[in-house]
This record gives C-alpha cells, sequence and structure tokens, in this order.
C-alpha cells in the first residue's frame, strides 16, 4: 500500500512540477495565461520536455533510463525553469542582450514562484 502512494506521487510529481516551472519560465506575467491554462501547459510540458530530455540523454549520451537519471534530470528542468523566471522577471542580473530573447516582464506584474495554494499567509 505505501509504495502505491508513494509511486502516484512520483507520478504526480512527475507530471506537474517540472512542467510548472518551465510554464513560469516561458509565460511569467500574470496577464500571459490564467490558472487553467497554467495547470494545462504544466501538464503538456511535463509530458513533452521530461521524456524528450530522458530519450536525448539515453541515446546521444548513453545514460541508462533509471530513477536517478529522471530524477535529476526533472531536477535540472525545475532549475532551468526557475533560471528563466529569475531572469525574465529581473530577480537576476543578466547582460541587456539577453532581454532580445526573453523579453522583461516587471516583478509586481509576474506570477509568484509557488502558487497561492502553497504559499502562508502571515
Amino acid at each position: 500500500m505505501i509504495e502505491l502512494v508513494y509511486g502516484l506521487g512520483m507520478v504526480a510529481f512527475a507530471l506537474i512540477v517540472p512542467g510548472y516551472f518551465l510554464t513560469l519560465g516561458v509565460f511569467p506575467a500574470k496577464k500571459d495565461i490564467d490558472g487553467i491554462e497554467r495547470i494545462t501547459f504544466s501538464l503538456v510540458f511535463s509530458l513533452t520536455f521530461l521524456p524528450l530530455a530522458m530519450l536525448i540523454e539515453n541515446q546521444l549520451i548513453g545514460i541508462p533510463i533509471e530513477f536517478f537519471s529522471v530524477f535529476s534530470t526533472m531536477l535540472v528542468l525545475i532549475i532551468f525553469g526557475i533560471l528563466m523566471w529569475m531572469v525574465r522577471t529581473t530577480r537576476l542580473p543578466v547582460p541587456a542582450p539577453i532581454y532580445r530573447v526573453l523579453p522583461k516582464v516587471q516583478p509586481e506584474e509576474s506570477v509568484s514562484l509557488l502558487p497561492s495554494a502553497l504559499r502562508q499567509e502571515p
């Protein structure tokens, strides 16, 4: 029973979390997409980019597909999404030419890093 709950939790984590942070990087402004679209894009991005990254790692680099490689790939995707969100919301200073590729969004207009359901209000 514990294995089933653990497995379902890991599947839910893999289906939502990497895509959510990638969605933050691609659509950082609140006015870009609403909550339902953000959840949908989270699922689509997770179902697209995680298997694609695993396929590239396995076929081109020769990394076997196992728990550690999948988990580390998810962490890389999450960190990439957070970094892209930080660059686009000017929370991380970068050279000006990067903003030609990744347009700026003012911090007050951006979505917060964690959904409101996970934040604790004082």
